[in-house]
């Protein structure tokens, strides 16, 4: 049945992202709704989001969503030669190299995970600064696909205004910035840092044609209509596979959990 009391969530990049995953069959709707709609159960971050959240602790402060401050792996636990394992290293100096670029740059952070928030929409800035005396929104990106041109959370800058997956973010922060600071056309910026090598940082302002956020406007609009429509029905759809259905944690409880691989068919 569906749920007796609903309330809309907030649209958020992260919400839009999920539901273009869910509705190109690459994500299972049972999750979805899970984690954006009802919102009942907390999703452990995977590896590679433990390290980005490490890292982004590391050089701002700031707590995670949990509020607990997060932990590093380390090597040769117990024994006299402890240490932080090698990618915990490399997030602690990506971390003080952009310490020191915020001090190159003479900036100054006037907030670190900053809600904007309207009725209809929810962002969280990762560092509203001044730069320049303007100003400015700053989104840090941990990742190990900083040069990669192909996949469609690569950072090479050849194709990166084709990836609506990474640029959308860009619209709806200078969207919120507008309707909740006041301020039109709010630069923002990608730090993008290579969890393989501290040296490797890419800084990329997003500049957005005015079209965009009509479009964006109209995509939120529709995810909310498609939400509140499936959620009326109850009518998610689960979408097993052998390597989704592993690592869910709604696998104890669930009736589509798979262990085996689903035989595929190919038409030629």
């Amino acid at each position: 049945m569906a749920t007796a009391k609903f309330k809309m969530p907030k649209i958020s990049q992260s919400l839009m992202k999920g539901l273009s995953e869910y509705l190109q069959g690459e994500e299972c709707g049972l999750v979805f709704k899970e984690k954006y709609v009802t919102k009942k159960m907390e999703f452990t971050p995977s590896d590679a989001m433990r390290l980005g959240i490490y890292f982004e602790y590391k050089a701002t402060g700031s707590l995670p969503r949990n509020g607990i401050a997060p932990e590093p792996d380390v090597v040769y636990k117990g024994t006299a030669k402890e240490k932080l394992a090698a990618d915990y290293e490399r997030a602690e100096a990506s971390a003080e190299f952009y310490k020191a670029l915020i001090k190159l740059w003479d900036i100054k952070v006037l907030h670190t995970n900053y809600t904007m928030e309207t009725s209809t929409m929810k962002g969280i800035a990762d560092l509203v600064v001044e730069w320049n005396g303007k100003p400015a929104i700053i989104d840090l990106k941990y990742t190990g696909m900083i040069d990669d041109k192909w996949s469609e959370f690569g950072w090479h800058k050849d194709f990166l205004s084709q990836k609506d997956g990474l640029m959308v973010q860009g619209v709806m922060y200078k969207i919120l910035a507008k309707e909740t600071l006041g301020i039109d056309d709010i630069p923002f910026y990608f730090w993008v840092f290579d969890s393989k090598n501290p040296l490797n940082v890419r800084v990329i302002e997003e500049k957005v044609d005015e079209h965009r956020f009509g479009q964006h406007m109209d995509a939120v609009m529709n995810a909310k209509d498609y939400i509140a429509r499936h959620v009326k029905s109850d009518t998610w759809q689960a979408n097993p596979s052998l390597l989704r259905c592993s690592k869910c944690p709604l696998r104890d409880n669930c009736k589509f959990a798979v262990d085996y691989p689903l035989i595929e068919e190919v038409y030629y």
